[in-house]
């Protein structure tokens, strides 16, 4: 019963990424007249395709929910738990941020817009500090190679990090840099739903 399950949740959290994925990509073939280069992507919620947005965030956080589930179940020990309260942190965030939009552009700052603000750093830098201890709990289960690309995607999501970080007051190249964190944690997701899928 516990492999079906675990294969069920692997297959979950797959298309949970994919979902996230998908909506994303929406929001970047759409006129929304933003560039992925300079514009944040919380800023496709100021749009009329917000409710895109909306669901990119709310499949995110349902897909931590379901990483969270997956790493309870199938590791034991100490980095498999702090990777699990790291993703359950994101998973949060994730759900939360969509009801909090950020502020326009040259608007004066509000509320709603630091609570979002503060979701976001909350969301990247779990998910970002998640990806490298999980490569811990999965090197200490037998799988090397998963504990690679775990690293691999936490080492993207760190670069992304940095960038934001630079580019924060000139907004030159921090849309590109943001979408290394959404592409690094996409293609976590997606690596280990599919390893926990086909080898459960």
């Amino acid at each position: 019963m516990s492999v079906t399950l675990e294969s069920g949740i692997g297959i979950l959290l797959s298309v949970g990424a994919l979902a996230v994925a998908g909506f994303l990509a929406a929001l970047h073939v759409l006129p929304t007249g933003l560039s992925p280069i300079r514009n944040p992507v919380s800023q496709y919620a100021l749009t009329r395709y917000g409710r895109l947005y909306r669901g990119a965030t709310l499949a995110a956080g349902f897909t931590g929910v379901v990483a969270a589930g997956l790493l309870l179940l199938r590791y034991s020990g100490v980095a498999a738990m702090v990777t699990t309260v790291l993703l359950l942190v994101f998973a949060v965030a994730r759900l939360l941020i969509g009801f909090f939009p950020m502020d326009a552009p040259a608007a004066p700052r509000t509320r709603t817009g630091r609570t979002h603000n503060f979701l976001a750093f909350a969301a990247f830098g779990a998910v970002t500090a998640a990806a490298f201890v999980a490569g811990g709990a999965f090197h200490d289960n037998g799988e090397p190679t998963l504990a690679t690309l775990s690293t691999a995607a936490g080492v993207v999501m760190a670069v992304g990090t940095v960038g934001m970080l630079v580019t924060a007051r000139s907004k030159r190249g921090f849309g590109l840099a943001e979408r290394f964190i959404y592409l690094g944690f996409i293609a976590w997701f997606l690596v280990v739903g599919i390893s926990a899928a086909t080898t459960a």
